[in-house]
């Protein structure tokens, strides 16, 4: 995969590596100039001590009488000088100190965006992580605490594909894991150069289906540790596809949610679907052909056709611009006076979110035209395995809850919580809608979010789920 957004804007890659080169350079000058000036006041100073010791040895010769007096005088007159010299490499070191922190925050800044990302990967230390389940396009990570478990029930949370790596649900998991959902694991996705053309000699179509149908490989695999359904979480992306699941396999789900997914597209106008919907079905087919790749033979997935994620984090940054820059400019800031703490958040996000992963084509095919056009859950045309089904078929044994965000402009909270009135086979008690103050990351990064949302979606689950006999 590419080591970064930025190669699909190499133009912009180059400028920035050619600014780094005067900045180096200065940076570089202002560096010798301090040392230079170190060792001339350093010199000075031992000129002058020389000086003063050299007078004081003749002391004895100015008579007993003045012996004394004079020796304090010069004492008087050498701590002067010292504190002469020492005020000018203090002010002369603070400008030059404060001179290089700015260039050397600005190489920093660039070197963000020109240097080789580290890899992505689950921050959850490794022995309270295990693969239980390596699918073709996903994988199935135990996170759970190390304690004994007051509930039966896993909470499964399903990172989106999105292009970036799953990681982004990391925080949402753990936050739930340590405030009671202590059986907590998380399905990894892969990507598309990760997931091989032909599994067991069949050829693999990552399509809706196919990805259904892992889905339900991954919540019987949790049953059948546990004896018991799972408290599913989808996170944006998979919120209709793992509803399609629970529908078409209604006995493997406990509860049901999403957080910022696109579960009723016509819920609300927002700008992915008004776009799509105003460029036509057949748009994304154009959108392949100029931005669709083959994976090449060094990679698992050789072969396979891909869709280019550069594209789909590009349109990421195009719809959030305004924080983007106000990000930047609080970044670029932190570097340049120091502030290493908040400039390391910054850092860690964007390399993140750089990170691109690819997308299967017929997986990006199916969102676009089932989800963005057709809305075809709510609509009831949706088919899958030769089964027409829709949100009229939830069912009633799941209870379920939806997050949205005021200010999520890739799912406008509408978009993500308008579903929730549609589902008739439910008890008011068993449904919990939430909408809260915050843009799209802010629903999975947000420290205030989880503690103010997620504890409450945290309190429904544990009310729901199958708990242990003391």
């Amino acid at each position: 995969m590419p080591a970064s957004f930025m190669s699909a804007i190499t133009p912009l890659l180059s400028g920035m590596e050619m600014i780094k080169v005067p900045i180096k350079a200065s940076a570089t000058f202002v560096e010798l100039s301090d040392q230079m000036l170190s060792f001339e006041l350093n010199m000075i100073k031992s000129v002058t001590d020389a000086g003063w010791n050299t007078t004081r040895h003749f002391l004895p010769w100015t008579g007993p009488f003045s012996q004394k007096k004079f020796s304090e005088y010069l004492g008087i007159c050498q701590e002067g000088t010292d504190g002469l010299l020492n005020l000018a490499r203090e002010s002369i070191t603070t400008h030059f100190d404060r001179f290089h922190q700015e260039r050397q925050g600005e190489l920093e800044f660039i070197n963000l965006f020109t240097e080789e990302l580290p890899s992505q990967d689950w921050i959850t230390r490794s022995e309270h992580r295990k693969v239980l389940l390596d699918l073709p396009s996903l994988k199935l990570i135990d996170i759970s605490a190390d304690i004994p478990h007051n509930i039966h029930n896993y909470t499964v949370v399903f990172a989106p594909r999105a292009g970036h790596h799953s990681n982004i649900a990391e925080q949402v998991a753990i936050y739930m894991r340590d405030h009671g959902m202590t059986r907590m694991a998380v399905v990894e996705q892969k990507c598309a150069e990760d997931i091989p053309l032909y599994v067991d000699g069949k050829r693999h179509h990552e399509d809706f289906e196919n990805q259904i149908e892992q889905y339900r490989r991954v919540l019987e695999h949790v049953k059948d540790m546990t004896g018991y359904p799972t408290h599913m979480v989808a996170i944006c992306q998979p919120g209709p596809l793992l509803m399609m699941t629970l529908i078409l396999h209604p006995g493997l789900g406990k509860t049901f949610g999403s957080a910022g997914s696109p579960m009723h597209t016509e819920g609300e106008h927002g700008y992915l679907t008004d776009f799509a919907r105003l460029m036509g079905e057949d748009y994304i087919d154009k959108l392949i052909s100029l931005f669709c790749h083959t994976v090449s033979d060094e990679h698992v997935g050789v072969g396979r056709k891909c869709f280019d994620g550069r594209l789909q984090v590009l349109g990421f940054y195009l719809l959030g611009m305004d924080q983007h820059i106000a990000n930047f400019s609080n970044l670029l800031s932190d570097l340049k006076h120091g502030n290493a703490e908040d400039a390391e958040r910054q850092k860690v996000f964007y390399q993140w979110y750089n990170y691109v992963h690819h997308f299967p084509v017929s997986f990006i095919r199916d969102t676009y035209r089932k989800i963005f056009i057709g809305n075809e859950l709510i609509r009831r045309t949706l088919i899958i395995g030769g089964r027409r089904i829709g949100i009229q078929d939830y069912p009633a044994s799941v209870p379920v809850w939806a997050l949205g965000g005021t200010e999520d402009q890739i799912t406008p909270p509408l978009q993500a919580t308008g579903h929730m009135d549609l589902i008739e086979s439910l008890a008011p008690e068993d449904k919990l809608t939430l909408i809260c103050e915050g843009g799209h990351m802010g629903l999975f990064r947000s420290k205030r979010v989880l503690k103010d949302y997620y504890s409450r979606i945290v309190t429904f689950l544990l009310e729901k789920s199958d708990k242990r006999k003391h």
